[in-house]
């Protein structure tokens, strides 16, 4: 496996790599011969692609999206599974690099937002739905296909899709296994907005400029507490208080407060 190290070094010809700029981490998937297909290699490659962007001071918000823009990723790559995901012992250890994945996007204080276009499948959905906020363009194509294969998806990130869309809507996506076009993807909320093929990047970095200036004790609260609820977690949970009651003891909101009444924009510190 590549260490941070290594992967802080990595280039533009790799299958996975990290561009940092004006506050924002891009985890960018390269392998467009493939669709952006991923083999374990690229998942374990993901994992630490997400942790790179948690320890980087300079990264505010996280943006995953595929490296020619038309495609996100097309799925697993099935080519490999009858070696690395043979049997229900192998697939423990394929799980572990997906659920590293899975659970690294979701646990980031940061905010995520997946910019996706042309096909969304499987690991790519996976991927999508682990991101606070799912941006797309017209030419999406979106499903989750195990029932194709003959496997089972996994029971967290089932839970995942049962919170966002919904259970019917989830056992249609899981039970069917078909593509939806973006205007049903939409319609169902997996996808959060929808654009044209050349307004998407535009519109997403207008979005990502939106909430970097924001204050970021309000931004990361915000999400920490929804993420908490969603968890199950108590709205009395005392560590949830916690976070607004800290809030209004910082200085990002006697900032806030103070430039409302001079009527100027606030200067808050990066996310």
């Amino acid at each position: 496996m590549w260490g941070l190290s290594n992967l802080a070094k990595k280039s533009r010809q790799d299958l996975v790599y990290v561009e940092v700029h004006d506050g924002v981490g891009e985890i960018v998937l390269n392998r467009p011969e493939k669709r952006n297909a991923l083999n374990l290699e690229m998942w374990h490659m993901l994992g630490e692609a997400i942790e790179t962007c948690a320890v980087n001071s300079d990264v505010s918000v996280v943006l995953v999206r595929g490296a020619d823009r038309t495609v996100f990723c097309a799925g697993a790559d099935i080519s490999e599974f009858q070696t690395v995901r043979s049997d229900s012992a192998s697939n423990r250890a394929y799980s572990a690099a997906v659920k590293a994945v899975v659970t690294g996007l979701k646990k980031l204080s940061k905010p995520t937002i997946a910019m996706i276009s042309g096909y969304c499948v499987g690991g790519g959905t996976e991927i999508a739905v682990a991101c606070d906020f799912r941006f797309a363009s017209v030419t999406v194509k979106m499903g989750i296909t195990p029932a194709k294969l003959g496997f089972v998806y996994d029971v967290e990130e089932t839970k995942m899709l049962v919170d966002l869309v919904g259970p019917s809507c989830t056992k249609d996506i899981l039970l069917s296994a078909r593509l939806m076009h973006a205007e049903e993807s939409f319609r169902i909320g997996l996808v959060d907005r929808l654009y044209g093929e050349d307004e998407l990047e535009h519109e997403t970095f207008k979005y990502i400029e939106l909430l970097l200036q924001n204050a970021p004790n309000s931004v990361r609260g915000a999400k920490a507490i929804v993420d908490s609820l969603m968890s199950g977690m108590s709205p009395d949970d005392p560590g949830l208080k916690q976070i607004v009651h800290d809030a209004l003891d910082s200085p990002q909101y006697k900032e806030g407060v103070r430039a409302f009444i001079e009527k100027r924009r606030p200067n808050f510190p990066r996310l």
